[in-house]
């Protein structure tokens, strides 16, 4: 089914029903950019872009810090998604957040409304493979946007989170820099900003900016939360199931998986071409992780390569 008729079918269905029916009332407005806290002494660090290698180890310097986070993921970028499937179950476990971030990290002011609708029901069908749910919350790549960007965003049920303090992390992964990126978070602080923006695929972001970061909060008496708390909404408001209020049917059973997945209750197999074989994790694959060992030969083949 095409995201042109998803879309057209979801604004149908705005017209005769609150296409949010599953979600609590809230306050917070759908298609609007949203730049600051509302919440006192309340910090939001979030990371786009991710998981990536270095994801986890952030996650372990947060649970250290007793800190929340918000992830705003990709569903290709770094790689994919799915290669880092525990650590995005991990994060959701442990109290973050969990973002959209697009698919692939275009330029959503370059595309009309059915190719931004193709990139944001791309990641919430893999994230529903991944961790049952997919956000309300979203980013957008670039932080760019245009009017009628925003429209779409809102249609498809979006709060869009910018930030008031960007550390520019991505341009500072030198030794001799990345001290620029701590200081531009030390500056926005004292200016009072509260939503930050920084990219957990960077190794110079993961092992400096980081503890900088969580070190100052806890400095000067702040609270790092993930962006719904500093906004004061509640968690039951930060996910959904699907996208039209009514419960969903049963996924088939058999065939081949979305987004490369398979196996699991609903037995998908491994079908794309350059792709056979099912890994013990439920991904298709072609590298000796994916046919070897743990491969399941009940979605896929196996064999060593």
């Amino acid at each position: 089914m095409s995201a042109r008729f998803l879309l057209a079918a979801f604004m149908a269905g705005a017209a005769i029903a609150n296409p949010f029916s599953n979600i609590e009332a809230r306050k917070l407005p759908f298609g609007t950019a949203i730049f600051q806290c509302t919440e006192p002494d309340t910090i939001a660090l979030t990371f786009d872009d991710g998981p990536y290698i270095y994801t986890a180890d952030i996650l372990d310097m947060f649970n250290a810090a007793g800190a929340k986070g918000t992830f705003f993921l990709n569903g290709h970028n770094w790689g994919y998604m799915t290669d880092h499937k525990s650590t995005v179950q991990r994060m959701l476990a442990e109290g973050h957040q969990i973002g959209h971030h697009t698919w692939s990290h275009p330029n959503l002011a370059d595309l009309d409304a059915d190719e931004i609708a193709d990139e944001m029901i791309e990641l919430e069908d893999a994230l529903i493979g991944v961790i049952g749910k997919f956000p309300t919350y979203m980013r957008p790549p670039f932080f760019s946007y245009t009017d009628a960007t925003l429209q779409t965003l809102g249609e498809l049920g979006y709060h869009v989170i910018h930030a008031n303090i960007d550390t520019n992390d991505w341009s500072f992964q030198n030794e001799c820099l990345i001290e620029n990126a701590v200081k531009m978070f030390e500056e926005g602080v004292s200016r009072g900003g509260s939503i930050v923006l920084a990219h957990d695929v960077h190794l110079l972001t993961a092992y400096t900016l980081v503890p900088a970061m969580l070190q100052m909060v806890k400095d000067r008496g702040l609270r790092a939360v993930t962006v719904g708390e500093c906004l004061g909404d509640p968690e039951a408001n930060w996910y959904r199931t699907h996208r039209d209020g009514h419960t969903p049917p049963p996924p088939p059973i058999g065939g081949p998986g979305p987004n490369g997945i398979c196996g699991g209750p609903n037995q998908y197999t491994c079908e794309m071409e350059g792709y056979p074989c099912c890994s013990q994790f439920g991904y298709c694959g072609n590298t000796p992780d994916h046919c070897e060992a743990g491969c399941n030969p009940e979605f896929g083949w196996c064999s060593p390569l």
